[in-house]
């Protein structure tokens, strides 16, 4: 079937925007190691996409003894996305899988990573009571930690990547921020892409919390200090020099530079979904409950 040249180009155009820039560099890495490979066993270019199951496992057991076997899984969905992207037909079956198998078998030790510890109110009270609230900066991160934490959120969802730009499809922006809604003040919180629901977004709660750690106190104050358009990003906070979003890098070094001269351990952005999912677990709520809730 022939088409316009138009409908050539949209269908590209889609294509390139499939992935995030973060997943297409992921990717790009991936695939030139592949090919490294290929190169290394003198597989012609033309049998390397689309490349057949035995060529595959190949690639995947050369990482046998190396890496973990979810590491090599990741690397096969790069090398499928790229036969997807090329419109080529992906080959990998039943024994791929088991030379999977055999490679998570076969994992080093160190290649697995730790446990993530997970952050716990406890941290939340030494932040709030270490951070400086009347610094645009500091009560833009109090803001971005309660609200993590207890609205159960990845920071991807609330971040801006990038300090004077953010992703408009991907950010919370003050305008997803309802006004409260019941005597306790609660907000419903709307994300327009999460990692399940995607673009088509979703929606969460920020509940009062009886002390310092409370996300409706620290995020009403910061929206007060930090006025600004309501379609910039819900965690972005005001300078001399203009508006700045808050961004996952900058946001962890602070809250982590507090937390290990309190002797906690440094923590990552998972680390906040991770802690109140257990402090719910811990109160007693259903497993059930706490999945619906994020």
């Amino acid at each position: 079937m022939s088409l316009s040249r138009e409908s050539e180009f949209r269908i590209q155009l889609a294509l390139d925007s499939a992935w995030a820039d973060s997943t297409h560099h992921k990717y790009r890495g991936v695939i030139l190691s592949f090919l490294s490979f290929c190169d290394s066993e003198l597989i012609p270019k033309n049998e390397c996409c689309p490349a057949s199951e035995l060529l595959l496992c190949a690639f995947a057991s050369s990482r046998m003894g190396s890496l973990s076997g979810l590491t090599v899984q990741s690397h096969l969905s790069a090398l499928k996305a790229w036969h997807t992207y090329h419109n080529a037909p992906w080959n990998g079956a039943t024994r791929l899988k088991l030379v999977l198998t055999g490679v998570s078998n076969r994992a080093p030790e160190l290649s697995l990573h730790p446990s993530r510890p997970s952050v716990t109110c406890s941290m939340l009270l030494v932040l709030a009571s270490k951070l400086s609230l009347s610094d645009p900066f500091d009560s833009c991160c109090m803001a971005a930690a309660t609200a993590a934490f207890w609205g159960q959120l990845c920071l991807g969802e609330i971040l801006s990547p990038w300090e004077s730009s953010f992703p408009t499809a991907h950010t919370a922006c003050r305008v997803h921020l309802s006004s409260s809604f019941n005597q306790n003040g609660s907000h419903k919180l709307f994300l327009p892409f999460t990692k399940v629901k995607e673009s088509k977004g979703e929606e969460v709660i920020l509940c009062r919390q009886s002390d310092t750690s409370d996300s409706i106190v620290a995020v009403e104050h910061h929206l007060q200090l930090n006025e600004a358009s309501n379609d910039l990003p819900l965690f972005s906070y005001t300078l001399p020099t203009g508006f700045h979003c808050l961004t996952h890098r900058k946001f962890l070094t602070r809250c982590n530079s507090i937390w290990s001269l309190a002797g906690f351990t440094p923590t990552s952005g998972h680390s906040f979904h991770i802690g109140r999912t257990t402090e719910l677990l811990l109160a007693g709520v259903p497993p059930d409950i706490v999945k619906a809730l994020g």
